[in-house]
């Protein structure tokens, strides 16, 4: 008797030892005091691209980096409006990738969705949306890639793949022609 009820006590902790890591696991980036979205400030990535620093202590800024791409980065907020982001993204692979601010990605575009060798998109929030299905059925407007952020604030990475040492100076000159700053407004 007592050894099923031991092994019913070890069964429960187990259980309750395993819900509360996965817990724990899915909690940490929402309670962090230094994700993603706080460290990229540093690099002054406020509403325009800034490249990642390849060597020294700030290299490290985002973790898991790969060293064959050159990186650059832009930190939105939506509460002023609509931002846009615009990036060339060479032929070898590039790719913009949208990121919540607690750092999950949730769009991203490689250089197969761009036209002319660029990509733009339009980001809102999803009090912004309404406003913008009401500026896409304007006669005159432009086709353009429309993303609904799920959270307020968040940011970008333009990833450009490094095809051999001599062209990574290129490949940063690239990502730094990338735009991302406040939507123009619409005059009515």
């Amino acid at each position: 008797m007592w050894v099923m009820r031991a092994a019913y006590v070890l069964a429960l902790s187990v259980v309750i030892a395993g819900l509360v890591h996965i817990g724990s696991l899915l909690g940490v980036p929402r309670v962090a005091t230094a994700g993603p979205y706080e460290r990229l400030a540093g690099l002054g990535a406020e509403g325009r691209f800034a490249a990642l620093p390849d060597e020294d202590a700030s290299a490290d800024m985002l973790p898991f980096r790969d060293p064959a791409f050159v990186t650059a980065a832009c930190r939105y907020d939506l509460s002023g409006g609509p931002v846009v982001m615009r990036a060339e993204l060479p032929t070898t692979y590039g790719a913009l990738a949208i990121h919540t601010r607690f750092g999950q990605p949730f769009y991203l575009l490689t250089d197969k969705a761009a036209r002319e060798g660029a990509v733009e998109v339009k980001i809102f929030s999803s009090e912004q949306e309404a406003a913008a299905e009401a500026e896409a059925a304007a006669p005159d407007a432009a086709p353009q890639l429309r993303i609904v952020s799920p959270t307020r604030e968040g940011f970008a990475l333009v990833r450009l793949f490094v095809n051999g040492e001599s062209a990574r100076q290129s490949m940063r000159d690239v990502a730094g022609k990338a735009r991302c700053g406040p939507a123009p407004k619409i005059s009515s």
